[in-house]
């Protein structure tokens, strides 16, 4: 009977230690983020600044996360873009500034995008609950903010890199370039350098 209650206890115990360890490791962060687009990123068939720049975000858990009060916010505290659905372990989401003022629109909040400053700046992920609570915060330099060059992690929830591959960084601040083409919404292969290439050659894979 001892024996029993021993096990009994130490299955409630196991159970509740891997309720603990996925919750705990059900993690999102920011990944990757574009703050001067000179290409057609959003894939609407025309170049806007506002609309062409991009944020992403990873799930670095080991669960899928409702990401239902999840949202990226300025460095004014201004929401710029409602999450909504569940993000798989391991899975990306991307935000391009279109999306940002669509939904900034229909939300009824100023409508500018994402409106990641060229001259440096910073983006925010957020939960909304009783409180707000930060998840995130990126905070990238002027350098980073040049025609076409994103920041990002590597590997995906890793340290931030610069991602130059398609305007070079040859200066010595840090981050310094990494050579790497920007991936909106795809699995960061870096560090591989890689010959400069056009986004459209990227994505037809040329």
């Amino acid at each position: 009977m001892v024996s029993r209650i021993r096990f009994g206890l130490l299955a409630v115990s196991l159970a509740l230690l891997v309720v603990m360890v996925g919750n705990g490791n059900a993690q999102v962060l920011l990944n990757e983020v574009l703050a001067d687009p000179a290409s057609d990123w959003d894939g609407d068939g025309a170049h806007n600044s506002r609309d062409d720049e991009w944020v992403e975000i990873v799930n670095v858990g080991i669960e899928a996360v409702d990401l239902t009060n999840y949202h990226l916010a300025g460095a004014d505290g201004a929401l710029r873009y409602g999450f909504s659905g569940s993000l798989a372990p391991g899975a990306v989401r991307v935000v391009y500034g279109s999306e940002s003022y669509n939904w900034e629109v229909a939300t009824g909040n100023p409508a500018f995008g994402l409106r990641l400053a060229n001259g440096g700046g910073a983006i925010t992920l957020v939960v909304l609950a009783a409180d707000t609570t930060q998840v995130d915060c990126y905070e990238y330099l002027d350098h980073e903010a040049d025609d076409d060059r994103s920041s990002g992690r590597v590997p995906d929830g890793g340290t931030w890199q610069l991602f130059d591959a398609l305007n070079v960084y040859d200066g010595t601040e840090a981050p310094l370039g990494s050579g790497c083409v920007p991936t909106p919404g795809a699995t960061v292969s870096c560090p591989t350098a890689v010959e400069p290439k056009t986004w459209g050659g990227v994505k037809k894979g040329g």
